[in-house]
């Protein structure tokens, strides 16, 4: 959890001037329906597009993976390209001009439940909901620990973090598609999921202090870019809740048979919602917290 940071520190006064910021990321961010996430890291911030780490800004600079950048000539039907269409591809040479193009490419990388989570995007801290309560406040929150492999590291990542602007109360919760494998099991087994809620669980409870502190520091610097009034966080809710969403009005009775009714998440706080879309932060947080 030492490696656990947020906070962009003095970069946050030449981020509020970039152009691509100020007109196009802001802008979209603060829109009703928001389709621009932006995550703050430790000493980097992200920029999330349906799921997608569109643009990065580290070093007072912007970064983006070049296969956003690579866009065509003329518009094309599927994301391939024969050996003959290879003279319609080209390289953006501006973030700003081929904003666009860059978002509609990074589209096409997209996956199922990362586009879902982006559903909550609208809920962000930004000026457009700086009288709000409930907040997303974090995505893709990520907790490096040693392997014992050959001295590798891996990341664990929670999917959401809400936050609580009354209670001052943090609550992370993982999000799972009705198609992930991880949420079904045989019968007599524990689906994956309770094993990854359970590991959670003790993270959060060994190192809620440093996350406390490190959100602080976000959050102030939410409230520069944004004018909002995101209060310092005073408490972390002990368990990770799950976000179950995709499923339509059959697939709702598969979930209550094998996951409800058998007790597979007996002491696991769940939400189940089919339509992520119209997904509502507060009834999210209050079933979760």
């Amino acid at each position: 959890m030492a490696d656990f940071r947020r906070g962009l520190g003095s970069m946050i006064d030449n981020l509020k001037d970039e152009l691509l910021f100020t007109s196009k990321l802001k802008k979209d961010a603060e829109k009703e329906k928001s389709d621009i996430f932006i995550a703050i890291r430790g000493g980097y911030a992200s920029f999330y597009y349906k799921g997608c780490s569109l643009f990065e800004y580290k070093r007072n600079r912007f970064s983006t993976h070049y296969k956003y950048a690579l866009v065509s000539k003329n518009e094309m039907e599927y994301p391939y390209v024969s050996e003959e269409g290879l003279e319609k591809i080209k390289m953006e040479t501006s973030f700003v001009d081929g904003y666009e193009n860059i978002k509609t490419q990074a589209a096409l990388f997209t996956s199922v439940e990362p586009e879902g989570v982006s559903k909550l995007y609208r809920y962000a801290p930004t000026g457009r909901n700086r009288d709000n309560r409930f907040f997303l406040i974090d995505i893709e929150a990520a907790f490096e620990k040693a392997t014992a492999n050959k001295g590798k590291r891996s990341n664990d990542m929670i999917d959401i973090v809400l936050y609580d602007n009354v209670e001052k109360r943090l609550l992370f919760c993982e999000a799972k598609h009705y198609s992930n494998s991880e949420i079904w099991a045989e019968e007599g087994s524990k689906p994956a999921v309770i094993k990854q809620l359970t590991k959670y669980n003790a993270q959060i409870e060994k190192n809620k202090n440093a996350i406390l502190e490190e959100y602080a520091k976000a959050f102030t610097e939410y409230n520069l870019l944004f004018g909002t009034k995101l209060h310092r966080p005073e408490a972390v809710c002990e368990k990770c809740g799950l976000l179950i969403f995709g499923f339509d009005i059959y697939q709702k009775e598969k979930i209550k048979a094998l996951l409800i009714n058998d007790g597979s998440l007996d002491g696991h706080k769940h939400y189940r919602i089919g339509d992520v879309s119209t997904i509502s932060i507060e009834q999210l947080y209050k079933a979760l917290s």
